[in-house]
């Protein structure tokens, strides 16, 4: 069970880490995005839309306070969580830092670039915040039955950033690492043992991921 009082320090700090990751001489590409013209589109909601959409339906977009609760993340995970079935039969947990960043606020466009490589958070949209998130793991089924419980994507989509969740820490937190697509593909890369050969080192944990990245550097 996450402490509701670390589950407030995290959430100010994403908070505060996203006002400053949007702070930046970039913030008028970052804060725009396609337009969600029909249900099924993945573009901005009408509530977080901040102007006009233009010509090519593209519109500006504003952070908003998530209505996220602990009880839908921790839905989802069960839901992934049937022993027995053809789901993935082994309990995990996310780090409660991931959890405040799910539930603090409704957000799209967080790339972080590192020297050499760049990582995508999940588009977080007020209509269905945790959409992408749910994706990512349905298409991740040996992944996750192996440990490895993939949170976001590495450079343009060349394969899923993950926990190493048997490398875990004092703050519940795990080693990052990341699989390259191609792997992932070819037959047979289906069991741990094998898995972990490809599993290439990132960070020690998602708050290093974090407090490594531009957006906490800049000045």
């Amino acid at each position: 069970m996450i402490n509701k009082e670390v589950l407030e320090r995290d959430r100010h700090f994403i908070k505060s880490w996203l006002d400053t990751y949007f702070d930046s001489p970039y913030r008028d590409i970052l804060m725009s995005h396609p337009a969600k013209m029909q249900e099924e589109d993945y573009g901005v909601p009408a509530d977080m839309q901040d102007g006009e959409v233009d010509e090519e339906e593209w519109v500006r977009w504003r952070m908003l306070d998530s209505s996220v609760t602990v009880e839908q993340i921790n839905e989802l995970i069960a839901s992934y969580i049937k022993p027995g079935s053809d789901k993935y039969s082994s309990p995990f947990s996310l780090p409660p830092l991931y959890i405040a960043y799910l539930s603090s606020r409704y957000v799209l466009n967080v790339y972080l670039r590192y020297e050499g490589f760049m990582i995508e958070l999940p588009n977080l949209p007020s209509d269905y915040p945790l959409r992408e998130l749910r994706e990512l793991w349905s298409s991740s089924e040996s992944l996750i039955k192996a440990g490895y419980i993939p949170f976001a994507s590495y450079e343009d989509h060349a394969g899923p950033v993950c926990w190493d969740t048997s490398k875990p820490n004092d703050d519940k937190d795990y080693a990052v690492v990341w699989f390259d697509h191609d792997i992932l593909t070819e037959e047979g890369q289906t069991r741990r043992k094998q898995l972990e050969p490809y599993a290439q080192p990132l960070f020690h944990s998602f708050r290093e991921m974090l407090m490594r990245s531009p957006s906490s550097t800049r000045s």
